[in-house]
């Protein structure tokens, strides 16, 4: 399902299973500006998704301003579960577990390699039960190539290969996180 342009749409209360690529696809919201355009995505159970595009189709992306995803239950998938690039967008109270089953150097809510990606919000998410093969695993949170200005609060992780990987960037914020049995709670990297 994607939502591509407008104001305030939503995608509420669906279950959205077996499909070949990504779940919900919410962008929006003039970045010149920091415009929202406050798309929401909640209370969907989303799972068994990425079956055809095995990776960087997750449950749910979103890109733009002022979007959100609450209160989300998404599990079973090869690859990562958020995806999000813009500014300003929140996901928050989402469980996510059993995702990024078949590729490492992998994050549950991941974004990546672009500066401008600033004011976006990860909080009070449970993220578990979520570790990725090979030598990098799955993150929990995985802010990647200097992406920027992510705050990441109040989220408990649990059972996770590593809890949270930032890969250079400035001004991140990690806050108030429970990161419990994980194989490594922080790593932050110089991007080079």
């Amino acid at each position: 399902m994607v939502v591509s342009g407008g104001t305030r749409h939503r995608v509420l209360a669906c279950d959205i299973y077996q499909v070949g690529s990504a779940g919900v696809t919410l962008s929006g919201g003039d970045r010149k500006t920091l415009s929202p355009a406050g798309h929401l995505a909640a209370n969907n159970h989303i799972h068994h998704f990425g079956r055809l595009k095995r990776t960087y189709a997750g449950a749910i992306h979103l890109s733009g301003v002022g979007n959100r995803a609450a209160n989300n239950l998404i599990h079973d998938a090869p690859h990562m579960a958020v995806g999000f690039g813009g500014n300003e967008n929140v996901m928050e109270r989402n469980e996510i577990h059993s995702v990024c089953q078949e590729t490492g150097d992998v994050g549950v809510f991941y974004t990546g390699r672009d500066w401008t990606v600033r004011g976006n919000i990860i909080r009070h998410n449970f993220i578990h039960d979520v570790h990725g093969p090979g030598l990098h695993g799955a993150q929990g949170v995985y802010l990647d190539d200097a992406a920027s200005g992510t705050l990441v609060f109040g989220n408990v992780i649990y059972k996770t290969a590593r809890a949270m990987l930032i890969g250079g960037g400035r001004d991140n914020v990690i806050e108030n996180n429970l990161m419990v049995e994980c194989g490594e709670s922080i790593r932050s990297t110089t991007a080079g």
